[in-house]
This record gives C-alpha cells, sequence and structure tokens, in this order.
C-alpha cells in the first residue's frame, strides 16, 4: 500500500468518526427512544396475550421456554456432563437476556391467596400478578339464575391479566411479567414478591395488602439499591396494565355498549375514551386514576402520590364478536415515576367491586363519576340530590323495589302537580275553544294561513286563554323523564332483583323469544315495553283533543302516535324497570287527567268565564304584542315580495 491510498483510508476513517460523533443522539434522545421501544414492546406483548385462542393457563404453557433453544443432544442427556452442559448453556442464556435478574428466568409459578368480606384475591408469583378478583356478594347472570351453582363473579380473565413493569439494566430490557418471583406471606392480609439484582440487599419488591374489611386493595412497587442496577436515564417506568374481562350479565352486546375505560385527570375532571365496542385514546395528560368499567363493575387502579404521567395509551376491544362469555379487553399503558434513590417506592390502590354510587363517593376521589346519571347537568343532578335519596330511603326500609319505583313515580307526579293541573286547565279551555278555532280554518283559505293565525291568536286572547300555558310543564316533566332513564340501567341495586314476570330488572323482562330478529326491535318481547306502548298511545288520544286542524297539526298528530313505536323498538333492550317508570307514569297520569276531568274542572264554569274575558277581553302581553308584530312584519314581506317592480326593478311602493 503506497503512501496516497493510506492517506485516504485514513481520511475516510477520519471522516466516518467525526459523522457518528456528531450524529450521536444526546441523552435526552436516548432515554425517549428507550421509552417509546418500552411501550411498543408491551403493546405488542399485550396484544398477542388478549387472542382468545390462547385463554389458557400459562403456567401450562411453558414448558422451559429457554430449553427449546436447545440441541436435542443435550435435552435428551442423561450423563452428568451432558446435564452440566446444558444448565451452563440455560445460565448463559438467562444471564443474556435477564442480567441481574437472571436467577428469577426460571421456577414454578405459585399461586396465593388474600381474602377478606368482600373479595377473594388469586395472585401467581410469575410476575407477581393477581390473576383472579373474586366478588364474594355477587353472581353472573347465568350463575345465579342456574341451579346449584354459588360461583362468585370473578371480574378478572386469568389468562389476560398482566400489570408488568419494563425497565433497562445492561442495555436489556426487563419485563417483571417474566420474571418468577420469590413470595412469601408478611401476614394474614399481605404477601411480598421479591425479584433480586444478583445480591440479598439489592431487590424489586411487590407487595400487596387487602384490609379485612375493603374493597380497596393496597398496592406497591419497592426499589432497594436498584439505583446502580437499572440503566440511568430512566425517570420513568413503563406500566402496562391489561386484562380480559369476562361477561357478568344476560345480554353482552348491552354490556359491551356500557363498558369503556374511565379516568381522572390531574384537575380531577373525569372523562371516558368511548362507550362500547372498539375505543383507543392517547391521552396527553397526567392521570390520577384510571378504571376498567363494565356495566355493573370496575376495576380502577389508583396512585397515591403524584401522577402517571403523560401520555397515556388507553384501549378497549372486543376480541372476538361471536364470543358471548367474554366481553372487552382492556389495556393501560402508563409509567411510575423513578428517581434512583436506594429506597423507593410508588403506592397504589386498586378498587375493585361494584359501582355503587355511595359506595364509590365514600372514597372521595371521583369514582362515582363513572355512573352514568346523566351527561347534561340537570339530569345529574335530579338523580344525585332526588332520586338517589330517596331511592335509598326506601330501599333501607326495605320495600321491594317494584314498590319503591311505584312511590317514585307517585313522588315525581305529586311534585309536578301544581303545574300538571295548569296544563290540564289549559288543555280544557283549548278543548271548549277547538269549535271556534275549527270555524276559523275554514274560513280562511290555505294562502291566507297568517290572518287565519292572527285571529285564533286574537280569539286566546279574548277568552283569556294562553295557547302556551301547557307547554311550561312538559318542559319541567322532560328532565325526570331523561333523569330516569339514565338511572335505571345504571342502578346495580336492582341487578338480579326481579318483580312480577321480569326476573331481573336491570335488564328486559322478555316474555317471548322469538325465532327472528326485527331490526331496531331485536329477537324477543318485552312486556313491560308494550304496556308502556299502550298506555303512551292511549294517553296521547286522550289529551290531543285540543289540537288545531290543519297540514301541520296533523303531521304534528301522526308524529305524536309515531313517537311510542318508536320508543318501543328503543326500549325493547333496556331495563325493565325503566319500561316499568314510564308504564307506571302514563298510568298515572290517565288516572290524574280522569280524575281532574270529573272532580275538579266543571266545563260549564270555564265556559262562562271564557264568555266573560270575552266580553271584557285583557290587555295584549308584552309577549303577544311582540308576536303580533312580528306578524305584521313578515305580512310586509310578503307583501312586498308580491309587488310588481318598476322599470329600473325596484318593486312598487318604495
Amino acid at each position: 500500500m503506497d503512501k496516497k491510498q493510506l492517506l485516504g483510508l485514513l481520511l475516510i476513517s477520519a471522516l466516518m468518526v467525526a459523522y457518528f460523533i456528531y450524529n450521536k443522539p444526546d441523552e435526552a434522545t436516548v432515554k425517549a427512544q428507550q421509552q417509546e421501544r418500552a411501550r411498543l414492546d408491551s403493546l405488542q406483548r399485550v396484544a398477542d396475550s388478549l387472542r382468545l385462542d390462547s385463554l389458557q393457563k400459562q403456567e401450562q404453557q411453558e414448558p422451559q421456554a429457554l430449553a427449546e433453544a436447545l440441541p436435542d443432544s443435550l435435552l435428551n442427556a442423561t450423563d452428568s456432563v451432558s446435564l452440566a452442559k446444558r444448565d451452563s448453556l440455560l445460565s448463559t442464556q438467562n444471564k443474556q437476556q435477564f442480567g441481574a435478574f437472571s436467577a428469577h428466568a426460571q421456577g414454578e409459578a405459585k399461586r396465593f391467596v388474600l381474602e377478606n368480606e368482600f373479595l377473594r384475591l388469586e395472585f401467581l408469583s410469575k410476575g407477581a400478578r393477581l390473576i383472579s378478583a373474586k366478588l364474594k356478594d355477587y353472581q353472573t347472570y347465568h350463575v345465579h339464575f342456574s341451579e346449584n351453582s354459588q360461583e362468585a363473579l370473578d371480574l378478572i380473565h386469568e389468562a389476560a391479566a398482566f400489570l408488568d413493569l419494563s425497565f433497562y439494566t445492561e442495555g436489556r430490557q426487563i419485563n417483571t411479567g417474566d420474571l418468577y418471583f420469590e413470595a412469601s406471606p408478611l401476614d394474614a392480609q399481605s404477601l411480598s414478591f421479591k425479584a433480586y439484582a444478583g445480591a440479598p440487599d439489592r431487590y424489586l419488591e411487590w407487595r400487596y395488602f387487602l384490609p379485612k374489611e375493603s374493597r380497596m386493595l393496597d398496592f406497591s412497587v419497592h426499589f432497594h439499591n436498584l439505583e446502580r442496577v437499572l440503566d440511568p436515564g430512566q425517570a420513568d417506568l413503563p406500566l402496562a396494565w391489561s386484562q380480559l374481562a369476562p361477561s357478568q350479565e344476560l345480554d353482552v352486546e348491552i354490556e359491551r355498549s356500557r363498558t369503556t375505560i374511565y379516568y381522572q385527570t390531574e384537575d380531577e375532571s373525569v372523562s371516558r375514551i368511548g362507550r362500547g365496542g372498539a375505543n383507543e385514546e392517547e391521552i396527553d395528560e397526567s392521570l390520577r386514576w384510571i378504571s376498567f368499567k363494565q356495566q355493573f363493575f370496575c376495576n380502577a387502579l389508583i396512585l397515591n402520590e403524584g401522577l402517571f404521567k403523560r401520555p397515556v395509551t388507553a384501549k378497549a376491544g372486543v376480541p372476538n364478536e361471536e364470543d358471548s362469555t367474554v366481553n372487552m379487553a382492556f389495556l393501560a399503558n402508563l409509567s411510575l415515576p423513578y428517581s434512583y434513590q436506594p429506597q423507593e417506592q410508588v403506592s397504589m390502590r386498586w378498587f375493585m367491586g361494584p359501582l355503587h354510587y355511595q359506595t364509590l363517593a365514600t372514597y372521595e376521589i371521583g369514582l362515582e363519576d363513572q355512573i352514568d346519571l346523566g351527561y347534561i347537568g340537570i339530569f345529574s343532578w335530579i338523580n344525585k340530590y332526588l332520586i338517589i335519596p330517596v331511592f335509598n330511603f326506601f330501599d333501607g326500609l326495605g320495600v321491594g323495589y317494584g314498590l319503591i319505583i311505584l312511590l317514585l313515580t307517585l313522588i315525581i307526579k305529586v311534585l309536578l302537580s301544581p303545574l300538571n293541573f295548569k296544563t290540564f286547565v289549559s288543555s280544557a279551555k283549548m278543548r271548549i275553544l277547538k269549535p271556534e278555532v275549527d270555524e276559523l280554518s275554514k274560513k280562511y283559505k290555505p294562502e291566507e294561513a297568517m290572518k287565519k293565525q292572527q285571529a285564533v291568536m286574537t280569539l286566546y286572547r279574548q277568552a283569556g286563554v294562553n295557547p302556551l300555558a301547557g307547554c311550561l310543564p312538559m318542559l319541567v316533566q322532560m328532565p325526570f323523564l331523561l333523569a330516569m332513564f339514565s338511572f335505571f340501567p345504571s342502578a346495580i341495586e336492582l341487578r338480579q332483583q326481579g318483580f312480577l314476570w321480569a326476573e331481573d330488572l336491570s335488564t328486559y323482562d322478555s316474555i317471548l323469544a322469538l325465532p327472528f330478529n326485527i331490526p331496531f326491535y331485536g329477537s324477543h318481547v318485552s312486556l313491560f315495553t308494550l304496556l308502556m306502548t299502550v298506555t303512551t298511545i292511549l294517553y296521547t288520544r286522550m289529551t290531543s283533543g285540543q289540537m288545531q286542524t290543519g297540514a301541520n297539526a296533523q303531521q304534528m298528530k301522526i308524529m305524536m302516535y309515531v313517537m311510542p313505536v318508536i320508543f318501543l323498538g328503543v326500549l325493547n333492550n333496556y331495563s325493565s324497570a325503566l319500561s316499568y317508570y314510564y308504564f307506571l307514569s302514563n298510568v298515572v297520569s290517565i288516572g290524574i287527567t280522569l280524575a281532574i276531568r270529573k272532580f275538579f274542572i266543571d266545563e260549564d264554569k270555564l265556559r262562562a268565564k271564557i264568555e266573560a274575558n270575552k266580553q271584557n277581553p285583557k290587555k295584549k302581553s308584552k309577549f303577544m304584542r311582540r308576536l303580533e308584530e312580528a306578524q305584521k312584519a313578515k305580512q310586509q314581506q310578503a307583501r312586498q315580495g308580491n309587488a310588481p317592480k318598476n322599470r329600473r326593478g325596484r318593486r312598487q311602493g318604495n
């Protein structure tokens, strides 16, 4: 090699070294890349675990995973030399994969149980993970209504339950879900899981404590002298939390529509990622807690101090639409703070229980906001400050739920009775004036609709009748009807509680299963929904007599009869308690209407009063004056629009 070639090689080498030095990522970039790689690995890991074809016990699926890569000669070895070689190779592979935690790469997945009055929790030493959360005082729908079965409801499907912490040591990514922890009960209510990093005083510990009378599991992660074991630059350690929720209710489709992920942000506002089906959200906020919420139960992870750092990935989806035993698969990609202290811990709480308003409200962290009480403020207020207190009062007296709903109906009707009375009086007056209104309709041609309207309004003013008097009571009643639309399907107190032919007031009361599916209706017949529809049509017929005639009035009348039929399809799959309430509300309204017409309203006296008012009509109200002014302005515009144009294109008369 001559001098020119040597000089060229040196120059090229110098340029390559300068290039790599210039493009070397800084520490922040390396940290971000590590965290993103850990996040993607966790997502892929959980996605793989949620496949329904692999929902079997994990410990039965792991026949020495590392040994599978060894030669057959070593796997079938019997002599001590070959066995020593095999153990040496396994140890080397474990060291390469798990670094300081290689001693926990293999082991036996042992089960441990913590139990109290409400919960029976089962843990697995592999991954130090919770694999079962049975609620002792609840059962699934099918278990509850089956014979000779007392099996408690389990919130978690074992094979897809993970809570994996990821970190880097010596450039290797370690997932705690791959480690076989050393487990030891601390006492009857506590468990400790430890993974040692090559020395007795260096270890990662997961500790669980279940109080005797609580639905809240205390959970903490302890870092003991790991500040030199974990690679630098990991301020936030990724925590992947995933679960597969078994179906608990009669209709899995309805259950899925009310299942999602809720979370509370730093400003204490509670939100959700969607409702039912596949939903995914990248939450660009730090969180106080996050909850896997089902129809009547939830599984919430709460950070005692600090926040789950942003961003947070939350995902809920249906693994298999055809599998009615599975409700929803959940995934939350979180992160825990870590500051490289010799002794450091992160404390959390884990709520597993019913979506019972009073129970959740006692924790004072907003968990009760997961319950659908109406997303418009007034509906939620009615439920929180009227319906729930009254419901709980009667429930505390041991009154049956069918009777409680009846009492709620009567109380609401009594509260609204003053306004309802005004509605009935206004309806009676409109009914008395209807023949005169019909005469005016005949008098004016269709193109004289404005004149007819003015004449009708003049008649009402002379008779002392306000045609809008019945609108206000209807508007006041509407929030109560819509508040109940949210309350009854969300009330866990009604779950598996029967009344008359309805065996479970929280779901539909099917009296007939159809051999086919009717679009927008379903494949069953709910009797309470039918009764509600019939009584709604009857009440509509009773109260529609005072309606004006004409094309628009006829369309309105048709809509009044079509709406009950639409609600027949909507409510056929809803809570039977809701249909029962609407049915009772209609029956009470029909009874009140008949009673008021017979005992409280004398139409002859009203007619005489109307005639007296015609002789001495009241002054026009501000509203009437404004309405007439608006009508005159509209007539003036119409006349100008129909006026012939002059030669300059302007309307004549301008």
